[in-house]
């Protein structure tokens, strides 16, 4: 029998034939937790991520994985997951002995995560000058994994678990970090925030390299939501209170037994059930245990949030009385209550990364995030009917956090604004135009410094610069453009909102009276300016610096935050120097150098003390 053929379109006598469109997803098999927890619920799990067109490797657009064994000295055959028969089956089957399988997971887990930074954010997501990030799920042996910014890579470790409280893991059971869905996603945040902000990788305050650690565990833990099967099975357990200890919560379960500390981990509300300890925050200098309270704010946040939703669904099972009776819950309402949770989750992961847009582009705070968090939220949901902002604010108040530069807590009082003078003040709109068109073209690189939007913005810039807060007379040799970009989102009353980001930094140079420097590390101004859609200043979100030299008169307040951020710096600087064993010891190239060095201490994280989560 010889079928029908295409023929050509109107000629009814030929039978046409459409072509057949790819899938726009992907799925793949991954470990929801890791591989220690194997028959637990929803472990074995199936995540879903764009399809594209890949290498053996894989290789796509944005990841290359690069199975090389640097102990070894060794390739492993990569993965062809456009294979057909892996296709087939969704991708290789999990296996703890399979160098595929490990490929096939790093790819997945990065690649999710670059997704809910792109959904964030409004936009699609690169690397700068078009690079990948490199992947080596076997970079070596040690009990470590870590992001390298210098070579755009994440580099996950292997090593022997420990004979000391293993948990389920097996003595002399290889453990490979590249398996932890949580270590995978904490160093993919590592790598993407380094994009976003590159200067947030300068230890200016006590919260620069903190905020760097928490958001990762954020990130991570967050991504367990996105497992129905887990979450299902953890409000079962906990009878709708996900707020109760458990592996939903909990961070790098496997590798914290197979290094003996009985434990996972971190977890999203630490390892006790005390009320928040203000104090904490004063005084913990350390970034992962400093990261930590910013984690334990976000997750308070979200169990208020996930309970405003949750709470008509229990009232109307229950007959109004609110109180669910002893014994199972009822299957439909573990369901609704299922999609609620997952939708919570992803609202508030999506707050927390949509608040990059309204970032200062150095020496971040908690603060400064609490601000962009909640400006952030109001954007897009100005009726807030589930108390979204005013979960984060009482949760950050709770562990005394506050932003600098307010007058309340109210939420009017935290919203971000702009300097009154720059009301009327507008770009081109043709530069906001020009730079939401470069963002589509084949998805290549940015456009060049000599392109228009460049200039414009520069020129922009000169001319508003005690506005922007940067110093006049360093605006021709000592700024830089350090990035623009447009956000484009869809607002809750289903209209789109487009947003313009740009962002300055400048540095006065080496001898000028205004330089402030201490062990390798230069305290920066910077500016991130908002453009409405028609050219107009929306934010300016600023951190500047001491104008002595200059002479020029500031609006008055703005001397006294550059003054006070000066002094931060100093003290962070001093107290570090107190804790320090090697500060006796040293000679005079070590102190020129101490912050930097203290910096990528805490990013490679010494292989005795444990992965702890790091930059590089």
């Amino acid at each position: 029998m010889t079928l029908p053929q295409p023929g050509p379109a109107g000629d009814p006598t030929r039978s046409y034939l459409p072509e057949v469109q790819p899938p726009a997803r992907r799925p793949l098999k991954i470990f929801a937790f890791d591989p220690s927890l194997r028959r637990s619920a929803g472990n074995l799990a199936i995540t879903e991520v764009v399809n594209e067109r890949l290498s053996p490797g894989p290789m796509g657009r944005l990841v290359r994985v690069v199975d090389y064994n640097g102990t070894k000295r060794e390739f492993y055959a990569p993965v062809d997951l456009d294979d057909a028969p892996i296709l087939m089956q969704r991708g290789l089957d999990p296996s703890d002995s399979d160098p595929r399988f490990h490929q096939q997971m790093v790819y997945a887990v990065v690649m999710k995560v670059i997704e809910n930074f792109e959904r964030a954010l409004g936009r699609p997501f690169r690397f700068r000058q078009g690079r990948k990030l490199t992947v080596l799920p076997h970079s070596f042996e040690g009990t470590n994994a870590f992001y390298d910014s210098t070579t755009l890579s994440l580099h996950f470790g292997y090593f022997t678990a420990t004979a000391e409280d293993l948990g389920p893991n097996l003595p002399g059971q290889t453990i490979f970090t590249c398996l932890s869905h949580d270590i995978v996603a904490h160093e993919t945040t590592h790598a993407i925030v380094d994009r976003l902000r590159d200067h947030f990788n300068d230890p200016t305050n006590r919260d620069v390299l903190a905020f760097h650690e928490g958001l990762a565990d954020i990130v991570a833990i967050f991504q367990h939501f996105s497992f129905p099967e887990v979450l299902q099975d953890q409000i079962r357990a906990t009878r709708s209170d996900l707020s109760q200890p458990g592996r939903l919560l909990e961070l790098a379960q496997q590798f914290g037994y197979a290094t003996g500390q009985g434990r996972a981990l971190r977890a999203a509300r630490g390892t006790g059930a005390a009320a928040p300890d203000p104090s904490l925050y004063a005084e913990v200098l350390e970034p992962h245990e400093r990261g930590s309270i910013l984690v334990a704010a976000v997750f308070d946040a979200f169990f208020r949030i996930y309970s405003n939703r949750t709470r008509g669904l229990v009232r109307a099972v229950t007959g109004g009385s609110g109180i669910l009776p002893a014994g199972e819950l009822q299957s439909d309402l573990v369901a609704l209550v299922t999609r609620e949770a997952a939708q919570a989750a992803q609202d508030v992961l999506t707050m927390c990364l949509r608040a990059f847009e309204y970032l200062p582009p150095v020496d971040v705070t908690f603060g400064d995030y609490l601000r962009a968090v909640v400006t952030a939220d109001f954007e897009l949901n100005p009726r807030d009917e589930h108390e979204r902002r005013a979960s984060f604010i009482d949760a950050f108040r709770l562990r005394g956090i506050y932003a600098p530069g307010v007058s309340s807590l109210a939420e009017e009082a935290l919203r971000l604004d702009r300097p009154p003078a720059m009301q009327h003040m507008k770009i081109p709109v043709e530069v906001v135009t020009e730079v939401m068109a470069s963002q589509f073209v084949d998805l290549g690189p940015t456009l060049p410094p000599g392109e228009q939007p460049y200039r414009r913005l520069r020129d922009f810039a000169r001319q508003h610069a005690v506005e922007l807060q940067l110093d006049p007379a360093l605006m021709d040799r000592h700024t830089e453009l350090a990035g623009f970009h447009p956000s484009f989102h869809v607002d809750e009353n289903g209209q789109l909102k487009v947003e313009l980001v740009a962002q300055w930094v400048q540095a006065p140079p080496p001898g000028h009276p205004d330089r402030v420097e201490e062990g390798g590390v230069v305290l920066r101004a910077g500016t991130t300016a908002v453009f409405a859609s028609d050219g107009t200043v929306r934010y300016v979100i600023a951190k500047p610096l001491p104008w002595r030299a200059s002479g020029i008169r500031r609006p008055t307040g703005q001397e006294d935050l550059a003054e006070a951020r000066e002094q931060g710096f100093r003290d962070y600087v001093a107290a570090l120097d107190q804790q320090d064993p090697l500060q006796v010891w040293s000679d005079d190239r070590y102190r020129e150098r101490r912050m930097r060095q203290r910096a990528k201490l805490t990013g490679a994280h010494v292989a005795q003390q444990g992965w702890r989560g790091g930059r590089g």
